[in-house]
């Protein structure tokens, strides 16, 4: 079975469109099959966003890693006015997010890569994908930390080793459990020079 983290040009395209809220703000996407959550905003990411919108300050320079369709570089690019740089493995994701993001008034850097290449960024968000599995997932924590000159922000269900992630991370920069919400723990790494 094909997964959304993997570049599969085969798939049948069936796009559509879903909308969200956050923040009384109001936004739709187009999305298509062979995407991450393709038919509404999922938990993970909206626990996410509504965390950071509370608890970070603006961000000049974010990188969305494991972009998607786009909705964390379209919501933070709305509030924040930030320069935004998109990252996702999935081809048809990334041409979504272009479009998203211009549906939306915004633009940005967007690129299909797997994981982080170069720049710095203040901030930096991951919903990693778990099937993907831990090696992959722990080399894009370490891609991003070394990359980020802020905080990277993550989401991840407890029962999908939120725990065993926070522990790792522990043991190289300082991470703090910002969130637990159905399942979802919301975490902030920084650098130990950045808390």
């Amino acid at each position: 079975m094909v997964q959304y983290f993997e570049n599969d040009t085969s798939q049948k395209d069936q796009p559509s469109t879903f909308s969200f809220t956050i923040q009384d703000h109001s936004f739709t996407l187009e999305t298509n099959s062979g995407v991450f959550s393709k038919e509404r905003l999922d938990t993970g990411t909206r626990i996410l966003l509504e965390t950071i919108l509370a608890n970070e300050v603006v961000c000049e320079h974010v990188l969305d890693l494991g972009c998607g369709i786009g909705p964390v570089s379209v919501v933070l690019g709305t509030f924040w006015h930030c320069d935004l740089t998109c990252v996702d493995v999935n081809e048809k994701a990334v041409q979504l997010t272009r479009r998203n993001l211009e549906k939306n008034g915004l633009s940005g850097h967007v690129c299909c890569e797997d994981g982080v290449r170069s720049g710095l960024y203040d901030c930096i968000v991951l919903n990693p994908p778990i099937r993907a599995g831990k090696q992959t997932i722990y080399r894009l924590f370490d891609e991003a930390m070394a990359h980020c000159t802020n905080h990277l922000w993550i989401v991840m269900r407890k029962q999908h080793g939120a725990e065993s992630a926070q522990n790792y991370l522990a043991k190289k920069y300082s991470v703090s459990r910002i969130k637990r919400e159905k399942g979802y723990w919301v975490l902030r790494v920084s650098s130990d020079d950045v808390v």
